[in-house]
């Protein structure tokens, strides 16, 4: 495989980063296909030597074996769920993504930002009182919120993502508190526990990363601490809830209501379609759910995407060096 005559392709190329297309130019021929099914993913990508993917497909084994040039995937993404890392690694493949690069991400703010918009529109009721007004209604006294100020958020990982939301929390003079296994020297309230944390918040915002320790980490254990008010935010990944659990928290009014912009095994339209989550939601109860768009800024994306690229250049330099 020689530089220059790599075969790089953009999987979901609507509105890529031209500096990233630059960067990887450099390296070899870039084409930016708009791919629409898993298919079409594996007769095009064939001859590919680097795939640069977004969240369109889970980049799974299948896949990974039909395309016996791939060397690198690359994605804009902290984390990975949505490739099988560890199958590709075994053929000799390697991942080129956003995990553990801790300052460049410190200059992202979009995660943050998406939680504040899902944390005022629940506790705002903003989505189910605009659809009254579209439908002709005008009745202010359905739609009676709460203020933030002296409200006790408690945030589950106090990582990149986690510190944003206790700054934008602070600005809104709320009590700040959190959960993290990691020693963290901030001067917001840490709880030893996470059952404590639930226990003493009424808002839980959840920025923990996906992996194998904290699969189903909020389950029916932990959310048995959280007190009938609670309203539960997740912009982590899915599958760190246990989410049929939450939809029957909501149910038995056992919490306030739900915000999240993931769903469990997102990918498989299905099992979307069947969401417990999305069931509550249709019938109207205080459920919002986005469809994992937090990182979708153009700003953002273009960010990571030229990182990426950058990455790429340095990974690839030191593998054909040694």
């Amino acid at each position: 495989m020689k530089i220059g005559k790599m075969k790089i392709i953009v999987t979901e190329s609507e509105n890529f980063s031209p500096q990233a297309f630059e960067v990887l130019s450099t390296i070899g021929q870039v084409l930016l296909l708009d791919i629409k099914s898993r298919q079409e993913l594996m007769e095009q990508c064939i001859d590919a030597d680097i795939l640069f993917v977004r969240l369109g497909f889970k980049i799974d084994s299948e896949i990974i074996d039909r395309l016996p040039n791939l060397k690198y995937i690359l994605s804009a993404t902290t984390g990975t769920d949505h490739l099988d890392e560890d199958h590709f690694k075994a053929k000799g493949g390697k991942v080129v993504c956003l995990k553990g690069e801790t300052e460049f991400l410190g200059s992202i703010p979009s995660t943050a930002e998406h939680t504040w918009a899902l944390l005022l529109s629940l506790i705002k009721k903003v989505p189910s009182s605009f659809e009254h007004v579209k439908s002709g209604g005008w009745n202010r006294n359905l739609f009676k919120g709460n203020n933030l100020r002296g409200k006790r958020i408690g945030i589950l990982g106090m990582g990149r993502v986690g510190m944003q939301v206790a700054k934008f929390a602070t600005a809104f003079e709320m009590e700040i508190g959190f959960f993290d296994t990691a020693e963290k020297n901030v001067d917001y309230q840490k709880f030893d526990t996470a059952e404590k944390m639930f226990s003493w918040s009424e808002i839980i915002c959840i920025h923990i990363p996906l992996n194998k320790e904290n699969e189903n980490f909020v389950d029916e254990k932990l959310l048995n601490f959280a007190n009938e008010e609670c309203l539960l935010i997740n912009t982590s990944r899915g599958n760190v809830w246990d989410e049929k659990i939450v939809a029957e928290k909501i149910l038995k009014a056992e919490i306030s209501g739900v915000a999240t912009d993931v769903l469990q095994n997102e990918l498989d339209l299905d099992v979307l379609i069947n969401s417990p989550l999305t069931d509550l939601a249709n019938k109207g109860y205080n459920v919002i759910m986005t469809p994992h768009i937090a990182g979708a800024t153009f700003e953002s994306m273009a960010m990571t995407e030229k990182f990426i690229a950058d990455k790429m250049i340095l990974e690839l330099a030191s593998d054909t060096s040694n």
